[in-house]
């Protein structure tokens, strides 16, 4: 993977970006935008974004890692929302969308995305 000069802008927008999902996730519903989706497609949604986002900055022998961190997190969202109280339910069915989710961001990042960074960097020269 070639170096990437911005790479810490990179993964803080990757932060930030996680930090709009854990947020949004977290909140409740009623003070969201309505988005006439499928919650199990939104969820599906945010965590491909996500892999596609870190998969485009990780080297590809890191993607396993990658998928597992970004399924605790998605675990971690779904415990935080059953015990949180605020009309959110943890629902393993949200944790199964996020795995396909993360599943299909990987598979962009295997079919040639993986380089989105690198082409990024290269047009904004």
């Amino acid at each position: 993977m070639a170096r990437l000069p911005h790479a810490r802008l990179w993964y803080a927008l990757g932060v930030l970006l996680t930090t709009v999902i854990v947020v949004t996730s977290l909140v409740p519903t009623r003070d969201l935008p309505a988005l006439r989706l499928s919650d199990k497609i939104e969820h599906a949604l945010a965590f491909s974004a996500l892999a596609l986002w870190f998969g485009g900055l990780l080297p590809q022998r890191r993607y396993g890692w990658l998928a597992l961190a970004l399924l605790a997190l998605g675990g971690g969202i779904e415990i935080a929302q059953g015990l949180m109280g605020l009309g959110r339910l943890a629902d393993v069915r949200d944790l199964i969308a996020d795995a396909w989710g993360i599943a299909f961001g990987l598979t962009l990042c295997a079919l040639g995305l993986r380089h989105w960074a690198q082409l990024v960097e290269r047009w904004w020269r």
